[in-house]
């Protein structure tokens, strides 16, 4: 994929002065078709196109979202709601229409260059997290059965962790303080709620409790 960005990227600047790029609209590639072969035709083309993929990455991060938020349920650290399925469809239709509901009220509200940046600090974040897991598991847990393996180890994580520590610097401050105060409000909810239901947990402080079983 990100081969594909690069070679997109080079067939751009290939028709055009980079100079040119500066002040340009969003819409960048599509203006460039338009000045290429000189007719609008292609140029709405490949805007519709964009409109299409804009709408499979929505969906595949929502169905991504839903799915992490039906495990931690499961386990207890989200109340019950959220890994109740369907006993029709066996999927978590309540919790993907809270999510829906949430990511809908968000767009609507937040202007979109706000969004973008919000989305961007949580999702290089996770990557950090991720990567400094690997680092973490790999010494404290080495015979742990994995199901992939992390090539390069540990030049990938790292270089992971400095590209995202470098992406997260450029961020605005605003951003960052939205992003702690949510950070803030997730804590206290882990700290006073998710931690003592999860079932995980529980297990790792070898401490009795009722095990709460999802309802379908």
């Amino acid at each position: 994929m990100i081969t594909f960005y690069v070679l997109v990227a080079v067939a751009a600047v290939g028709t055009q002065p980079w100079q040119d790029f500066e002040g340009q609209s969003e819409a960048g590639l599509s203006r460039i078709l338009e000045l290429v072969t000189g007719t609008p035709i292609w140029a709405t083309i490949l805007a519709v196109g964009a409109v299409i993929s804009i709408f499979s990455v929505t969906l595949v991060t929502l169905y991504g979202q839903t799915r992490i938020l039906f495990a931690m349920g499961r386990d207890g650290m989200l109340p019950p709601v959220f890994s109740r399925v369907s006993p029709r469809t066996q999927t978590p239709v309540q919790n993907t229409v809270i999510v829906s509901i949430a990511v809908a009220i968000l767009a609507a509200v937040v202007p979109l260059d706000y969004l973008i940046d919000l989305v961007s600090i949580g999702t290089l974040t996770a990557f950090i997290v991720v990567s400094v897991g690997v680092i973490i598991l790999r010494r404290r847990e080495p015979d742990l059965p994995r199901g992939f393996k992390v090539p390069g180890f540990p030049v990938t994580p790292v270089r992971s962790v400095l590209a995202c520590l470098y992406i997260l610097i450029s961020l605005p401050w605003v951003t960052w303080l939205v992003f702690a105060g949510w950070v803030a409000v997730f804590l206290v909810f882990y700290l006073f709620y998710g931690r003592r239901h999860s079932v995980l947990g529980r297990e790792l402080r070898q401490e009795p409790g009722p095990v709460e079983e999802p309802r379908s």
